[in-house]
């Protein structure tokens, strides 16, 4: 099954669930972004919807989300109300999370729970798209999301991933364009001082599998991203090669 028809898939799981409550689902990352590699990537996709979901519509929707093979590393997916998407806060609240990457299984209801930061990234990635019903998202709130995680990164996961999410941070806060990861790591190779170029062109090399096996150090991808966070926390336009 091809992405298009795994979307269309999803859509008619919740379309039969939801009928008229359903706004819309909508896939964003790097499936709409660009860098998209089925053998690396989730698929990301916000459900939109008009009112709280019911116990039994949870089980239904996961149950049948869960069911559809996904022709990725696993699906990412938020149910979110409509009156969220158009007042992005820190802490969005949502309805149901469902990932189904192998380590990763969860259903996640959100009722009662204190929100989501990753919600505010995927908001302003909707926004950016131009997708109906998805308000502005302040930049104050996406820079404290992509400084959030490069902190959670340099301590969790120093990987190629870290480095190019930084490259996309770095991206945001020179000209507040929301790219992928890949390309963040295209526009940040020109841009970084001389001696953090290996390590972009080694991340961007692991990432798009052009040679899987690049060496990057930890310590210096940790590094990295503590020049990237001081870039990001000014919050204002500058050099990531200064």
């Amino acid at each position: 099954m091809d992405p298009s028809a795994y979307l269309a898939a999803l859509t008619s799981v919740a379309t039969d669930v939801l009928g008229g409550d359903l706004v819309g689902v909508h896939p964003h990352g790097s499936l709409v972004l660009g860098g998209w590699r089925p053998e690396r990537s989730d698929i990301d996709v916000l459900v939109v919807v008009t009112r709280p979901l019911t116990a039994p519509e949870q089980d239904a929707l996961a149950s049948a989300w869960r069911a559809i093979p996904c022709p990725a590393v696993g699906l990412e997916l938020s149910v979110v109300l409509d009156s969220v998407a158009a007042h992005p806060v820190p802490r969005a609240a949502f309805e149901l999370h469902v990932t189904t990457a192998p380590g990763d299984e969860k259903d996640v209801d959100g009722h009662g729970h204190p929100g989501d930061l990753d919600l505010v990234l995927h908001f302003a990635v909707c926004h950016s798209l131009g997708l109906p019903g998805f308000a502005p998202v302040p930049r104050a709130l996406v820079l404290a999301q992509l400084a959030g995680e490069m902190d959670w990164a340099a301590e969790h996961n120093p990987t190629e991933y870290a480095v190019l999410n930084a490259c996309r941070a770095l991206r945001f806060a020179v000209d507040g364009s929301l790219v992928s990861k890949v390309d963040g790591g295209h526009w940040a190779r020109g841009r970084v001082a001389d001696t953090d170029r290996p390590l972009v062109e080694a991340a961007l090399a692991r990432q798009t599998g052009a040679d899987p096996d690049a060496p990057l150090d930890p310590d210096a991808v940790r590094a990295f991203l503590a020049a990237a966070r001081d870039v990001i926390r000014r919050g204002r336009p500058g050099d990531p090669g200064g």
